[in-house]
């Protein structure tokens, strides 16, 4: 067996070159820092299925090694990969794993991140205040340890919050902060990326399309400059949707299918959202088939059902079926103001 090189893996990472990575690391059964960055290079390349398994790996080993801090950041990481598979039950177990691992280390950066996807849960129950609570307490995290990518993180999921909590300016200025990082070039690919596309999410949440028009922008700019990365097909989801709003209907739709290509395998809700876009776009065309055709598809991803379903069959004159639908989608959506608007 040829020898791994994990110096030379951490240098392609930190450059984005994923395959370059991949060569250096491949082949490791012992090591876990080597296996870890192959699995950070499976993952850039959109090879989730072979990401996860290095991944489990790599939780094992640490966790026989006694590191319970790179343990528990692996198996936080886990819990994001398996939701991006539908896999909600598996994804939980790894996240109290993770809690498992890292209740004695709460000063290190995976206990910030632990927090961080802890709050996810906590926000989509609508329990805010304990949610703004959490992203306070990882950002207070983050600035002890002068961690910028962590510090970031934290922001923007704080502007999410205080965004569903009703107070738009104070959310949408903690995530222009967060912003400011990425823009700058001071954190890692994956921190950038998560803070762009909800920057961009919110924007379209509350309807600003000039900030989001403004971020998308700079959104491609950086996935220009990160070859092979997944990144820029969950953006173009977003894209899509600006450009939707926009009016450049065409365009909007081209987005739309390339995010679903760039994505399929990887991402299942994104996916999804990427062909409830093209079914927004063929329904406006008067493309009603189209449109029915793409809705079925993100359906059959997620098991849920658009909003913009409700309006396709009304276009259609399915009048009852159109009210059935939106009554029961607004009856599942019981907290958040804005979802429900």
């Amino acid at each position: 067996m040829r020898d791994v090189d994990l110096t030379g893996a951490r240098d392609a990472l930190a450059r984005c070159a994923w395959e370059e990575a991949l060569v250096h690391a491949a082949g490791a059964t012992d090591d876990p820092d080597v296996i870890d960055a192959e699995a950070e290079a499976h993952w850039w390349l959109g090879q989730l299925d072979e990401c996860i398994d290095r991944r489990e790996t790599c939780y094992r080993l640490y966790e026989d090694r006694g590191d319970f801090e790179q343990a528990g950041r692996v198996a936080v990481r886990l819990w994001e990969h398996q939701l991006m598979k539908l896999r909600p039950s598996i994804a939980g177990a790894w996240l109290r794993r993770a809690r498992r691992a890292l209740e004695d280390l709460p000063e290190c950066e995976a206990f910030g991140a632990l927090l961080l996807r802890e709050l996810e849960a906590t926000h989509g129950v609508g329990d805010l205040e304990a949610a703004a609570a959490q992203a306070r307490d990882a950002l207070a995290i983050a600035r002890r340890l002068h961690s910028a990518d962590l510090e970031a993180e934290a922001q923007q999921a704080l502007g999410r919050v205080l965004i569903d909590a009703g107070d738009v300016d104070e959310g949408m200025g903690s995530l222009d902060e967060a912003m400011l990082s990425a823009v700058e070039g001071r954190l890692s690919a994956y921190s950038t990326g998560k803070v762009l596309c909800s920057m961009i999410s919110a924007c379209e949440l509350i309807g600003d399309l000039r900030r989001a028009a403004e971020w998308t922008d700079a959104t491609l700019r950086w996935s220009q400059g990160h070859p092979l990365a997944m990144w820029p097909g969950i953006c173009r989801v977003h894209h899509a949707s600006i450009l939707q709003q926009r009016g450049d209907w065409a365009s909007a739709e081209r987005e739309a299918r390339r995010a679903c290509e760039e994505t399929d395998g990887f991402h299942i809700p994104n996916v999804a959202a990427g062909w409830v876009e093209v079914g927004e776009v063929r329904r406006r065309l008067g493309d009603l088939a189209g449109a029915e055709e793409a809705f079925h598809r993100a359906e059959v991803l997620t098991g849920q059902q658009s909003p913009g379903l409700a309006m396709l069959w009304l276009a259609q004159g399915r009048l009852e079926a159109a009210r059935t639908l939106i009554t029961r989608l607004l009856v599942e959506q019981t907290w958040n103001v804005l979802a429900r608007g």
